[in-house]
């Protein structure tokens, strides 16, 4: 079996002016399969969801969360959503380019902030991202480690940023897929009957990054990202206020991009920063329960899947 035809089995990588409601197309996860990813629809889905809220609606604060002031302090706010490749989900990417990116006066928590919006398809949209993005969400493999791939650069070819000294990149051979790194040595696991490679570590696509100089919220929605990334990103990140929520297990792709649209919601909201991660976590398990009932053998529904691993600004 081929690397894509095995992973597409997994599915999972080793580890989606104001506007009127009624002027919003239907993001029912049974409609428009699969997703054209819009970033104005999914911006303004967002800010919808905040307005109007349902259940988990709740007031402004009078004073708004740390977090959310240094988002906001300036009157803008950047926004990039990083989309992992084919074999974890159809997505459709516009016709049109222009529509891979918004921008866009909305009002949040009574404020008038002008909120820009990307796709981020490649590595190097990523490393932009990195040192221009305010909010950066990532939905993603983590490639055992070695770093996120994108939709359209392919898995041979991950964001490099694993830097930790004597860590093992680990892959089966089956899934490689065109990887090229350092190898430390190979194997064959008799009781899986496979055979594997390992990798030394290589973070040079992040050495050669640059953070954002000031408030950045990243979430990495790839596979097991809290073990995998989390020194690395606290270590780029450390002198400046951060928030990152990582995933604790194998984190299939949302095609709907629900939960990163559920994450601005409550961004928009004033929401503290645990109860976003409580409520990214409600709409993993809803998006799960969908995908199982659908019979995706990929989809698993996990409690906690996100955490909040570097929070320097409550």
């Amino acid at each position: 079996m081929g690397c894509c035809a095995a992973l597409a089995l997994l599915a999972c990588c080793a580890e989606q002016a104001d506007c009127a409601p009624d002027a919003l197309p239907s993001r029912s996860p049974v409609d428009h399969y699969p997703y054209v990813l819009r970033m104005d629809e999914m911006i303004a889905h967002a800010e919808d969801m905040a307005r109007t809220g349902g259940p988990r609606r709740q007031e402004t604060p009078a004073v708004l969360p740390a977090y959310l002031e240094a988002l906001l302090a300036d009157g803008r706010l950047s926004i990039g959503l990083g989309i992992g490749t084919e074999d974890l989900g159809a997505v459709r990417l516009p016709a049109q380019p222009e529509l891979r990116a918004t921008r866009r006066q909305l009002r949040i928590c009574g404020r008038p902030v002008l909120v820009e919006a990307r796709l981020i398809l490649t590595r190097e949209e990523f490393r932009q991202g990195l040192a221009q993005c305010e909010i950066l969400f990532v939905t993603s493999h983590s490639r055992f480690g070695a770093g996120p791939v994108f939709l359209l650069d392919g898995k041979a070819y991950p964001f490099l940023m694993q830097k930790t000294r004597g860590y093992e990149i680990i892959m089966p051979d089956e899934e490689i897929c065109g990887y090229q790194g350092k190898v430390k040595r190979q194997f064959y696991n008799h009781d899986k009957n496979k055979n594997y490679t390992v990798f030394e570590p290589d973070g040079s696509d992040l050495d050669n990054a640059r953070p954002l100089h000031g408030y950045q919220l990243l979430a990495l929605s790839t596979c097991t990202s809290l073990k995998h990334f989390r020194d690395e990103i606290e270590a780029f990140r450390s002198v400046y206020p951060t928030t990152a929520i990582f995933t604790k297990r194998a984190a299939c792709m949302d095609t709907g991009m629900n939960i990163f649209m559920r994450m601005l919601a409550d961004i928009f909201q004033a929401r503290p920063l645990p109860d976003i991660v409580s409520s990214m976590n409600r709409e993993y398990k809803d998006v799960a329960t969908r995908q199982v009932r659908k019979g995706s053998a990929a989809w698993k529904i996990i409690d906690e899947m996100y955490t909040l691993g570097i929070s320097t600004l409550h």
